[in-house]
C-alpha cells in the first residue's frame, strides 16, 4: 500500500466516479481501477459497491475514507514541518543567557523581529552563568549563548558582537547623587555597593576591578546578588547602589535612577556564542538574520 493509492481512493470516494477521479488525478481510468482493486485486496474488504447504476461507498469504505483523510492530513503536516525545519523556518533554538545581555535593545529586538518573520520558530531561554553556557554549548544542550562582558574562551567557540554598552551606576530613586551636578568615582567611595553576579562573570570583574584600581577606587561591597533583576530590586529598596550597562539599567527605569560617572568610562558588550559544528538550519538562519540586521 502506497500513499498515492490512498490519494487515489480519496479522489474516487469524493467523486463517486472512476472517470471523474481519473481526470482529476490526470491518469487513465484503467490503472486507477486496478489500484483501487489492489487496495481492496490489501485491506481484505470492498470499499465500493459497484452493483448499482451509481458507484457507492460501502460501510467499510466510509470508515476507511474517514481515517484516510486524517492520515493524509497528518502526512501533509509532517512533510511541511520537516521542510520548514530543514530550511530553517521552524524549530526550537535553545539559548543560554546572562540577564544583562538579554536586557539590551539589540538582543530583544533581534529575537522579536526574527520571531515575527518566522512565527514557527520557538526560543527556549535558560538563565546560565558564562561557564555553564560554554559547557552546555560544547555538549549540545544549548544552541546559542548570550554572554556579557567578553571573556570568551579561545578554541572551538565562535562569537559575534551583539551590542556594546557603557557602564553606568544605579541609585535608589531620590538618592542625592542622582541630582548632583557632577558624579565622580570618589563620590561613591563610601556608598554601600550591591555587587551583581560576580562569580558568574569573573573575567569581566577582573577587567573592571583593574580599571577602578587605576583610578584609586574600590567599591565598598555590602551584598552580592545572583541576578541583575535582584540587584535592581535591592537598589530600589535602598540597600545600596550598583553598576549596570546603560541599556540594562534603563529596563528598570522608574524603580531606580541611572547615571554615568563623569570621570570614568568603561564599555562592555554582549556577544552571541555558538559551536560551529553544532549549527542547525534554524540557528544558521538566525545568525544570518542578525548579520544583515545589525
Amino acid at each position: 500500500m502506497e500513499l498515492r493509492h490512498l490519494r487515489y481512493f480519496v479522489a474516487v470516494a469524493e467523486e463517486l466516479s472512476f472517470t471523474r477521479a481519473a481526470e482529476r488525478l490526470h491518469i487513465s481510468q484503467s490503472p486507477l481501477s486496478r489500484r483501487i482493486q489492489d487496495l481492496e485486496g490489501d485491506i481484505g474488504a470492498l470499499l465500493f459497491d459497484r452493483s448499482g447504476s451509481r458507484l457507492e461507498l460501502t460501510p467499510a469504505g466510509h470508515e476507511f475514507l474517514r481515517q484516510t483523510v486524517v492520515v493524509l492530513d497528518q502526512v501533509q503536516r509532517a512533510t511541511e514541518s520537516a521542510r520548514l525545519l530543514a530550511e530553517g523556518h521552524a524549530g526550537t533554538i535553545r539559548i543560554g543567557y546572562m540577564a544583562a545581555a538579554l536586557y539590551t535593545d539589540a538582543a530583544l529586538g533581534l529575537f522579536k523581529l526574527f520571531q515575527q518573520q518566522f512565527p514557527k520558530v520557538r526560543f527556549s531561554f535558560m538563565l546560565m552563568p558564562h561557564a555553564q553556557q560554554f559547557e552546555a554549548l560544547a555538549d549540545g544542550r544549548l544552541d546559542l549563548g548570550l554572554v556579557y562582558g567578553g571573556c570568551i574562551p579561545s578554541g572551538t567557540l565562535a562569537h559575534v558582537p551583539l551590542t556594546s554598552d557603557p557602564l553606568e551606576f544605579m541609585f535608589p530613586i531620590g538618592h542625592p547623587l542622582l541630582s548632583s551636578p557632577r558624579l565622580e568615582l570618589a563620590d561613591m567611595r563610601e556608598e554601600p555597593f550591591v555587587m551583581p553576579f560576580q562569580a558568574h562573570m569573573p573575567g569581566l570583574f577582573e577587567q573592571l576591578t583593574a580599571a577602578w584600581a587605576a583610578r584609586n577606587f574600590r567599591p565598598r561591597v555590602v551584598m552580592d546578588s545572583d541576578s541583575f533583576a535582584t540587584t535592581a530590586m535591592l537598589v530600589s529598596a535602598g540597600v545600596g547602589i550598583a553598576f549596570a550597562g546603560r541599556q540594562a539599567g534603563q529596563r528598570f527605569s522608574g524603580r531606580v535612577g541611572v547615571r554615568a560617572a563623569d570621570d570614568f568610562e568603561f564599555t562592555w558588550g554582549a556577544d552571541m556564542v555558538w559551536l560551529p559544528t553544532h549549527e542547525s538550519p534554524i540557528l544558521k538562519r538566525l545568525l544570518a538574520y542578525a548579520s544583515v540586521n545589525e
